[in-house]
């Protein structure tokens, strides 16, 4: 596979839509090669990059060490946990028979943004591939990336 000028492996798959779970975020964080050449590529295709307002729940304590999480965050379009939002996330967490509910609300997250975009096509960094699989089964188009 091709490399990036600077850094990791060049993404494929990449279209309009990037989201980080918090993982995700965390690697991006500590410039992790992988992550930073997803970034990268979201930049040069102007794609959006995504985290849940979950995400921040699950990272941020309040505290110094909080700086870089809080650069990745700063640069995101951190998204809202809302009841519409939580009722989509109960209805994946029920097909998918899963108890895996952070995740459930960032992959409903996931299909709030894709939605709103009107775009076919999303990529998902996660930690956790197998309850993303599990509660995006149905869904066509979602790329989801282990980290």
């Amino acid at each position: 596979m091709a490399r990036s000028r600077r850094r990791g492996r060049v993404p494929v798959g990449l279209t309009d839509l990037l989201v980080l779970d918090a993982q995700g975020v965390s690697k991006a964080a500590s410039e992790d090669r992988s992550v930073q050449a997803w970034l990268e590529r979201a930049r040069e295709l102007d794609a959006e990059v995504v985290v849940s307002a979950v995400t921040v729940a699950e990272l941020v304590r309040g505290v110094a060490r909080d700086a870089r999480l809080n650069r990745v965050l700063k640069a995101a379009d951190v998204r809202p946990a809302d009841e519409p939002l939580a009722r989509r996330a109960g209805r994946l967490l029920d097909a998918a028979k899963s108890d895996a509910t952070i995740d459930a609300l960032v992959a409903a997250t996931v299909l709030a943004v894709r939605d709103s975009h009107g775009s076919t096509r999303c990529v998902v960094l996660t930690s956790d591939p197998d309850d993303f699989a599990a509660l995006l089964a149905e869904e066509s188009g979602v790329v989801i990336v282990p980290m």
